[in-house]
């Protein structure tokens, strides 16, 4: 494990059955969360469960002020989750569901991996090399049976397409929100949007002050979201949400998938991984 030293750098048009909005608009009310989210902390989280629960929370509360229909529409989708083997069915749950999926089930975790990265080499973020080349969806198959080795991108791209299209069959469209609730989140995770040999920031430890190191990942996964969340993920969701302007929410929803992983890269080199290197310390796992 790579050990360094230094203090981290922690700054503050569907159809009646679908969600009675354009998904890009449902993608960008998620993406606005994460940003809510990010701000405190200078975007640079890894997410973990309760990441994405507080995010799907003030999510829900932009839908309750923007669009009440849309909202009850996607309470709905999720409410025909009569499966709680893996979570409950309100929204705060449902945000983990592709993670539990994954962790749960082998055949899940070879087939879903690379659906929650876009792996951007730190020399040259080339968005297609990071994307397999960026292969279409095979005629017939539903997004959540796509073939393993597609990126973050591609799978909110058809995912999103899926929840568009009056045809989709009932299942795959719980699914598709399922894993948009998710996957829009980990766009927006620099540790998922390059790749420094490091398995995410898992193989890289960092200390902060005199505390024993630890990892990465787990570094921005647990400590930094605790201390902007808070023990109550719904509280800690309301206040953060207070806490953005209406001209912050113009812009973040401007963006899309692409914008994110590209910025989410950026904030990968410029925050994340910008802290001192003790060479001293610094050790191959």
């Amino acid at each position: 494990m790579r050990t360094r030293g230094g203090q981290a750098n922690t700054g503050t048009g569907m159809n009646a059955g679908g969600l009675g909005m354009r998904p890009l608009r449902f993608v960008a009310v998620i993406g606005v969360a994460y940003a809510a989210l990010l701000l405190p902390v200078r975007q640079a989280h890894a997410w973990g469960p309760d990441a994405h629960r507080t995010i799907a929370l003030i999510a829900d509360k932009v839908l309750q002020q923007s669009d009440a229909a849309a909202r009850g529409k996607v309470q709905a989708l999720l409410a025909t989750d009569k499966d709680t083997r893996l979570t409950k069915n309100d929204i705060a749950s449902e945000a983990t569901w592709a993670d539990v999926l994954r962790d749960k089930s082998q055949e899940a975790r070879i087939a879903s991996s690379n659906w929650h990265a876009v792996r951007l080499r730190a020399d040259s973020p080339e968005l297609a090399a990071a994307c397999y080349g960026r292969p279409p969806l095979p005629s017939g198959y539903p997004a959540s049976r796509g073939p393993r080795n597609n990126c973050v991108v591609d799978k909110i791209e058809q995912f999103q397409k899926e929840l568009q299209n009056p045809d989709t069959m009932p299942g795959e469209r719980l699914a598709a929100l399922q894993f948009l609730l998710n996957l829009v989140g980990d766009v927006n995770d620099p540790l998922l949007a390059i790749d420094k040999g490091d398995q995410g920031g898992q193989c890289t430890a960092v200390q902060i002050g005199g505390k024993p190191p630890v990892r990465l990942s787990t570094y921005w996964q647990t400590t930094l979201v605790g201390e902007v969340v808070g023990r109550d993920p719904a509280a800690g969701a309301a206040r953060l949400l207070s806490s953005v302007s209406p001209a912050d929410m113009q812009s973040w929803a401007a963006g899309n998938p692409e914008s994110w992983a590209m910025e989410s890269y950026q904030v990968a080199k410029t925050v994340t991984y910008a802290f001192p290197a003790d060479s001293a310390a610094e050790k191959a796992a």
